[in-house]
C-alpha cells in the first residue's frame, strides 16, 4: 500500500506539473537530439593523435683479453671474454667491441663510430664535477648504406697497464692529485640519412669505464643501450569513435523522447491524475491503519446478512457507530466490508461500493425529490414514531 500511495502521489504531482514537466523532456529532448547530431552527422577529423615508435636502434657491447704470460690457471694465447675481472700481467690487452644496427620498415643510413680514452679527474663525492680531462682518439669507423636489420661493427684493443700509467703520469704533471682518476672508454655513434622516408641526424654516447686495482681490471658496460624514435599521428575519428562517444547523450534522448510521449497519452487517456476512487482507497487503508484497535477480522453468521441493514459513508463513522454501541468493528473475511452488528441491525461499510460512488456524477430523479419533499412535509406535519423510523431506516 505505501507503494500505491507514492505512485498516486507522483501521479498526482505530473497531472499538476504536466506543463512544466512536458516542457522541460521536450527541451531536454531538443539539446540531446543536437548532442547526437553533432557527434554523428558532422563528426571532427583528425582530431585525436597516437605516439608510435617509429625506429629503433640497437647497440650491443663486449670486451675480452687474450692471456699473453705464461701463468698456473690460462694457458697462453686462451681468450676470455665478458669476464668481470681481468689480471693486467697476465692479459694486459683489452678488446672492446660494439655492434650498432636499427630496425624500421625502410631506410638508407650512414653509421660512424670514434672510440676515444678519456682520463680525466673527479670529485670524490660528486662525480659530476670534473677537475681536468683528457682524451686520446683510438679508432674510427664508418658503414655507408647501412639498412635496417644491418650491423655496423667497430673495435678497439688498449694496452690497460700502459692507460693506467698515463693516467697517473698525467696528474702528476698537473702537481696535485686531487680528486679521483677514472679512464673511460667513450664510443660516439653518429647516424646520418633517411629512415622510412624521412631524413635522420641522429647521435648516441656510450662510456665503457675500466677500473684498475691491485693488479686488475674491470669493465663496466652502458646499463642502457639503444634509442627508440617515436612520434606523433594524427588519427581521423570516424562514425564509430563518435557513436561510442554519443552513447551517453544518445540514451538521454531516448529516455527523454520516450518519458515526453508517455506523458502525452496518459494525459489524453485520463490516466495521468488518479481517480476519486484511488484517492478514497488510499484514504481508506489510511483510516484503517489509524482505527486498528476498534477493528477484528472474521466472519459473521448468516442469519445475521437477513437482518436490518444500513449503509454509513466512511470507515471513520462506522468506528463511531462501533464506539456509540460498544461494539468491534468487524473485517469480513469473505467479502470486502466492514460491519458493526448491533442487538437488531447491522451497520456497513464497503470501501469498494465508496469508491464507485465518489467516480459517478450525482443524479437526482423525480421520485428521489418527492421523496425528500414527502419526508420534509412528514417531518413538519407531524412527528415520525419508532417504528416508522426504523422503517425509513430499512428502506434506505
Amino acid at each position: 500500500m505505501n507503494i500505491d500511495k507514492l505512485q498516486i502521489a507522483a501521479r498526482q504531482r505530473l497531472a499538476d506539473w504536466f506543463v512544466p514537466v512536458a516542457v522541460l523532456l521536450l527541451l531536454v529532448a531538443l539539446a540531446s537530439g543536437i548532442g547526437v547530431y553533432s557527434a554523428v552527422a558532422t563528426p571532427d577529423e583528425q582530431t585525436a593523435y597516437d605516439t608510435v615508435d617509429a625506429w629503433e636502434t640497437t647497440a650491443e657491447f663486449s670486451h675480452g683479453a687474450t692471456v699473453t704470460e705464461p701463468n698456473a690457471v690460462y694457458s697462453v694465447g686462451e681468450e676470455l671474454t665478458d669476464r668481470p675481472r681481468y689480471y693486467t700481467d697476465v692479459m694486459p690487452d683489452l678488446a672492446a667491441e660494439i655492434q650498432y644496427s636499427y630496425q624500421a620498415a625502410d631506410g638508407d643510413v650512414d653509421i660512424e663510430t670514434d672510440i676515444t680514452r678519456v682520463t680525466r679527474a673527479v670529485d670524490s663525492s660528486d662525480d659530476s664535477v670534473v677537475y681536468w680531462r683528457d682524451e686520446q682518439t683510438l679508432d674510427s669507423t664508418e658503414t655507408n648504406g647501412l639498412t635496417p636489420g644491418e650491423t655496423h661493427n667497430d673495435s678497439v684493443t688498449v694496452d690497460v697497464a700502459s692507460m693506467d700509467q698515463t693516467a697517473t703520469e698525467t696528474a702528476e704533471t698537473l702537481g696535485s692529485t686531487a680528486g679521483t682518476l677514472e679512464t673511460v672508454l667513450q664510443i660516439d655513434v653518429r647516424m646520418d640519412g633517411h629512415v622510412d622516408g624521412e631524413p635522420v641526424e641522429h647521435t648516441e654516447q656510450y662510456e665503457l669505464p675500466i677500473e684498475v686495482t691491485s693488479g686488475t681490471y674491470t669493465v663496466e658496460l652502458p646499463s642502457e643501450t639503444g634509442h627508440v624514435e617515436q612520434q606523433s599521428v594524427a588519427v581521423s575519428t570516424d562514425w564509430t569513435d563518435n557513436v561510442g562517444d554519443a552513447v551517453g547523450v544518445l540514451a538521454l534522448l531516448v529516455l527523454s523522447v520516450g518519458g515526453l510521449g508517455g506523458l502525452a497519452v496518459a494525459k489524453h487517456r485520463d490516466r495521468l491524475a488518479p481517480t476519486a476512487a484511488e484517492q478514497h482507497a488510499i484514504k481508506t487503508e489510511s483510516e484503517r491503519q489509524t482505527l486498528e484497535e476498534w477493528i477484528s477480522r472474521g466472519e459473521l453468521p448468516t442469519a445475521v446478512d437477513e437482518r436490518p441493514r444500513i449503509q454509513v459513508a466512511s470507515l471513520t463513522e462506522l468506528v463511531d457507530v462501533a464506539i456509540d454501541c460498544n461494539r468491534r468493528v468487524i473485517d469480513r473475511d469473505t467479502t470486502a466490508e466492514y460491519v458493526v452488528v448491533d442487538d437488531t441491525v447491522v451497520y456497513g461499510f464497503r470501501p469498494q461500493a465508496a469508491a464507485e460512488q465518489k467516480d459517478k456524477p450525482c443524479l437526482v430523479d423525480e421520485g428521489d425529490t418527492v421523496s425528500t419533499d414527502s419526508k420534509k412535509a412528514e417531518s413538519v406535519d407531524e412527528p415520525a414514531d419508532a417504528e416508522s423510523t426504523d422503517n425509513h431506516t430499512e428502506q434506505s
